[in-house]
């Protein structure tokens, strides 16, 4: 049994948010022959069921990995395999370190992107990625489990992200805090074990499957983990040039073009690629 850890924005799902007919077919032939996919995704659980039930995912053959591994479920009971957060102290500072920069700063429940400022940034955010806000005085009346990841937003460029990273680089260190870019606008924090690669050694462990077993495709940065820890790491044709730099193989094809379908048949099919 093979595992295939996928990402979804810029992978999975091409330009226009769907997939591609024949990356689904080759996902459900490999699954009809035994072998696993894990959405493995940034995205907050409530966005990741979303579009995996619209897609078929809620079923066999499928595990369902958000907030950057930090939370794991079994689609199929709904239980949670992995859990892991951020304490409130810490969002807490983080929160306020963003506010003195002008940035906007978030974090999530179950159901809701938990702010306590009702900006543009949280509109744009929650747009996106189809979840609804909850604007609160104070984010720990909404949380009762801690924090799954905080997310600071900047809509004017990479660069004002990159002074709040820098600032807060020390306090990261002595917290033991993982961050990385989503994308050019989104910085995210999180619990260390909160991380693409970690949810790749967990299921692997959990479903009792050798590492070497495992393949990992993804675009951005913060699949660099899941890259490097599988035992096959793919970037996307379209993905960042650092990504492409650690990764074992980069596809011939784009997230536009059919590139799960591509991975699919090279490294579990076994079987020539065909271009579509």
């Amino acid at each position: 049994m093979k595992l295939l850890f996928l990402d979804l924005d810029g992978t999975l799902l091409n330009d226009k948010k769907e997939i591609n007919k024949a990356d689904m077919d080759a996902i459900d032939e490999m699954i009809s022959k035994g072998h696993k996919v894990i959405i493995n995704t940034g995205r907050p659980l409530y966005s990741a069921l979303l579009l995996s039930e619209k897609f078929g995912f809620l079923r066999e053959g499928f595990y369902i990995s958000s907030f950057n591994g930090g939370l794991i479920v079994d689609p199929v009971t709904k239980k949670r395999l992995k859990y892991d957060t951020v304490p409130d102290e810490i969002v807490r500072h983080m929160f306020d370190e963003a506010y003195k920069l002008g940035l906007h700063a978030h974090t999530y429940n179950d159901e809701y992107v938990v702010s306590e400022r009702d900006t543009k940034e949280l509109e744009f955010y929650t747009k996106r990625i189809s979840m609804p806000p909850f604007v609160v005085s104070d984010f720990r009346d909404a949380l009762s489990e801690g924090a799954p990841k905080i997310i600071i937003v900047s809509l004017d460029g990479k660069e004002r992200l990159i002074e709040y990273r820098e600032k807060l680089r020390d306090y990261e260190n002595e917290h033991n805090l993982y961050s990385t870019f989503s994308d050019s606008r989104l910085l995210e924090y999180a619990n260390p074990l909160a991380n693409k690669g970690e949810a790749v050694r967990f299921l692997c462990r959990y479903l009792g499957v050798d590492i070497s077993d495992s393949i990992a495709a993804g675009d951005e940065e913060n699949d660099m983990p899941m890259i490097e820890a599988a035992g096959i790491g793919v970037c996307m044709k379209n993905g960042q040039d650092t990504l492409k730099s650690v990764a074992d193989y980069v596809t011939e094809r784009t997230n536009n073009e059919c590139g799960i379908k591509e991975i699919i048949e090279k490294f579990i099919l076994n079987s020539l690629c065909q271009h579509i």
